[in-house]
Formats: C-alpha cells, sequence, structure tokens
C-alpha cells in the first residue's frame, strides 16, 4: 500500500512538473516572439529615420524615380547603430506626377530582423520647402502685423516670435492664417495683451486667431514647436547656382535695369547705354546676376508664361510691377535676393533724376508682383517710408522669405504689404530651388504585404 501511495506521489509531482516546464517554456516561448516582433518594427522604424535623416541632408530630390537601398551596397542591410536588430531599407520615390517641378515625395519600406522575426514597415514621406509658404520668416515677425484685417491664406512659419494684437470688439476681424508654427516652444507666439502663449486665443485676451477652431485642433494648423527652417543653408545653395546657370549661358553681370518682358529679358547699364536681350528659349528657366554691392532693379513689361528663377548676388529694387505667371499654370516666377529686396522711391515724389521710359521708376502708385520672394539673408523694405505720402498697397501674389521683416511703411505713408497666396506652390516649386531639410511624414502602414510582390519593388 505505501508503494502505491509514494507511486501516485511521484507520478502526480511529475505531471505537476511537466505541466510547469510546459508552462514555462510556452511563456519564453511567447515572450521571445513579443520580445522579436517589437525588436524587428522597432528596427524597420529606426531603418527609416535613418533614410529620411539621409534625405534631410540634401538640398534637393532624388533624380531617379526607381527604388534603391540605403545605403547602396551588394545585400542593402544596415545595423542599427547601438542595437543588435538589422533592417532593409528601400527608399522608392515618386514616379508620376503632372509637373516636373512637382514637391515628390518618397515611400520608404523597411524590413526590420531580430531572432527569427522580420516585420515590415511602409511609410511615406515628403519634403517641405521654403517655397511653399505664403510666409517664412527666420528672426521674428513683430507686432503690427499680425493685427485686425490681416489675412494670409497660406502657411506660415518663423523662427523667431510670432506677434498678435487685436483691438476690434469681436473675433471678426482679427488676424487670420491658415497655417502657422514657430520653433520657439517657449515663447514662440505672443498676444500684445496676454504675454506668451501657446493656444490661439489666451484667457482674457481680445484676440481670436482664425480661424480659431481649426487652430485649437493643434498641428499641423497650429503649432508652437515646429522645426527650424535653416536660412544659411538655403542662402548657400542659391549661392551655388552660378556653375548651373553658367551651363545655360544665363549669367548677367555689369547690368543695372532690368525688364522681364514676356520670355526674354532686357537688361541696361546705363540710361544712355545699349539694350542687351536674353531670350528664355530651350529650357533656360534660371537667371543668375552677379551684382555683389551693385543694386539691379526689376520690373515687368508682358506677362511671361513660363517658369523662372532669378537669382540676384546683391539687392534688389522692384521699380515696377512684376507679372509672373501662377504655378498651377505656366509658372511660378522667383526672384532671390542674396541681398535685401527694396522698393525705390519714386522720383515723381522725391524729385531725383531718373532714366528714360521704359527704364523709369514707377512706384508712386499700388504695386503687385505675382511671383515668390526669397531674401534668406536679407529683408524687404522700403528706400524710405516717407513715399508713398499716402499708404498704398504693395501685394504679393505668391509667397514671400525673408531672414528678417523689414519696414515698408508707417501706416500713413509707405506700403502696406499683402500676400495672396498661390495656392499652386503647395505642390510645384520655382525651377531649382531647394527643398528643405524637414521631412514630413504622410502615411504609416505596418505589414504592409505588397499585393504578393517584392519590397524591393517600384510600387510608387
Amino acid at each position: 500500500m505505501a508503494l502505491v501511495l509514494v507511486f501516485v506521489v511521484t507520478l502526480v509531482m511529475s505531471l505537476l512538473v511537466a505541466a510547469v516546464y510546459i508552462l514555462f517554456s510556452g511563456n519564453v516561448a511567447s515572450y521571445e516572439y513579443v520580445k522579436d516582433r517589437i525588436g524587428a518594427r522597432f528596427a524597420a522604424e529606426a531603418g527609416a529615420r535613418v533614410a529620411v535623416h539621409e534625405l534631410s541632408l540634401e538640398t534637393e530630390l532624388p533624380v531617379c524615380t526607381d527604388p534603391f537601398h540605403m545605403p547602396d551596397d551588394s545585400s542593402g542591410w544596415i545595423t542599427m547603430p547601438g542595437i543588435e536588430e538589422r533592417a532593409l531599407v528601400v527608399i522608392d520615390p515618386r514616379n508620376v506626377v503632372s509637373n516636373p517641378r512637382a514637391i515628390r515625395g518618397v515611400e520608404i519600406r523597411t524590413r526590420g530582423s531580430m531572432g527569427s522575426m522580420t516585420m515590415d514597415v511602409s511609410m511615406r514621406y515628403a519634403p517641405d520647402a521654403p517655397s511653399r509658404y505664403a510666409l517664412l520668416v527666420d528672426e521674428a515677425i513683430p507686432a503690427g502685423f499680425f493685427t485686425d484685417g490681416r489675412k494670409v491664406e497660406g502657411p506660415v512659419h518663423c523662427n523667431g516670435v510670432i506677434n498678435f494684437s487685436s483691438v476690434s470688439a469681436d473675433s471678426t476681424g482679427d488676424p487670420f492664417a491658415e497655417e502657422i508654427s514657430t520653433t520657439s516652444e517657449e515663447g514662440g507666439f505672443r498676444f500684445a495683451d496676454a504675454g506668451f502663449s501657446k493656444v490661439p486665443h489666451p484667457a482674457g485676451s481680445a484676440v481670436w486667431v482664425r480661424p480659431y477652431l481649426r487652430h485649437l485642433t493643434g498641428s499641423p494648423v497650429w503649432t508652437s514647436s515646429a522645426r527650424s527652417v535653416d536660412f544659411a543653408r538655403v542662402s548657400a545653395y542659391f549661392n551655388g547656382l552660378l556653375s548651373e546657370a553658367s551651363k545655360m549661358g544665363t549669367v548677367v553681370s555689369g547690368v543695372k535695369r532690368i525688364i522681364i518682358d514676356g520670355n526674354t529679358v532686357y537688361m541696361k547699364s546705363a540710361d544712355d547705354g545699349p539694350v542687351t536681350r536674353l531670350d528664355l528659349e530651350d529650357g533656360k528657366n534660371l537667371v543668375f546676376i552677379l551684382n555683389g554691392s551693385m543694386p539691379v532693379y526689376i520690373k515687368s513689361g508682358q506677362s511671361m508664361d513660363i517658369p523662372l528663377t532669378i537669382v540676384a548676388t546683391g539687392s534688389v529694387y522692384i521699380y515696377g510691377n512684376i507679372r509672373g505667371p501662377a504655378a498651377g499654370s505656366n509658372g511660378p516666377l522667383a526672384i532671390v535676393s542674396l541681398g535685401d529686396f527694396i522698393i525705390p522711391s519714386d522720383p515723381a515724389f522725391t524729385g531725383a533724376t531718373d532714366w528714360y521710359p521704359p527704364w523709369d521708376i514707377n512706384t508712386e502708385a499700388n504695386l503687385s508682383v505675382s511671383a515668390f520672394l526669397a531674401a534668406p539673408s536679407g529683408e524687404l523694405r522700403s528706400e524710405n517710408i516717407v513715399y508713398p505720402p499716402i499708404e498704398l498697397y504693395f501685394c504679393i501674389h505668391g509667397g514671400l522669405m525673408e531672414k528678417k521683416m523689414g519696414r515698408l511703411g508707417s501706416g500713413i505713408s509707405g506700403y502696406y504689404l499683402a500676400i495672396e497666396y498661390d495656392q499652386g506652390l503647395k505642390n510645384v516649386m520655382p525651377p531649382y530651388f531647394p527643398i528643405l531639410e524637414n521631412w514630413i511624414m504622410t502615411s504609416w502602414i505596418e505589414d504592409p504585404g505588397y499585393g504578393g510582390g517584392s519590397i524591393d519593388d517600384d510600387r510608387y
């Protein structure tokens, strides 16, 4: 009887040990499975971040449309720094675009590997571009710009402080910005009656930044901690376009006044000097002006119907209307000054000597500029805010980039800056414009499957 009892107890204990072992083994296997899957996903996402970092180092989009590995070696697999996981990273630039100057995105497909597990993640990213903004400023948007009556129906970004104010009784005419962001999270938005705030309407403030309900939802329409835009990098990029313009034969030097008439650029070095011309044909859509410390004056005759970027190494005086095509049609036109943009005082007010028509200064009335203006190391300002003696409009139909905002008027004289954003700039860049270091994720898919295809296929 005792032997039977010992046998039964031994059997039960053996079964319990076996059950515990099986349970433990199952838990270990489950733990290993979950650990490897999480590690594989982490590796896949880390691989995508490395790819975005590599893309952000460039100022131009990949020229190819075929998928390529990152890095471009025989295997394509990379080891993540500091961890044991590996990732296979494929960058697939977008193929089909309606415009060759479109802001093309990429699809980044990554396969993470850890232990016995692999996992795929597919993400789509689009680069940002300086020309995408209605207003892009480095230092600050000062008080008096975003106030009652101001409406900017396009993206606005400032690396520094953005000031808001209002004296109206309600929110009907309060400042409006379709999308607005600042880099400085602490104190990036400043309200005249409430100080610094992260929200579009601080408690007790008379300012309701419109469209208030959209801004209240936060990013991307209202962002207090956006990434900084490197203005020095943009300036260096434009300065480096001299060699590209040299290949086209579109480098200009020694000229003082320019008229863009249709698809022809007319130039003079003196009032009584000869007229030279540059025909913008055969893909010539970049003009590089070597003017150094000598300003160059630019205005338009007839409207042009091709995209064009003009880069001047010094200041640009806008001495009349500029008529460029919209980005959504045959444009856009962009003028880049590596100095300042300056509106000269009309001799009709100052009594100064002027050149003979059509080379004379025409700034005595409202001015209209259909172009994207970029001064990455300078500002847009009036030569003298006393003129015109009454306040007129300086209207930009496009967008504006400037390191700091200069003075255009006094409130009773000079010019009032109005920006009518060209919506086509959200998708199309001017010729030879750079992309920014900021890439924006537009979609994220886990375990995409590829419809029976391969991770290496051209799928975008």
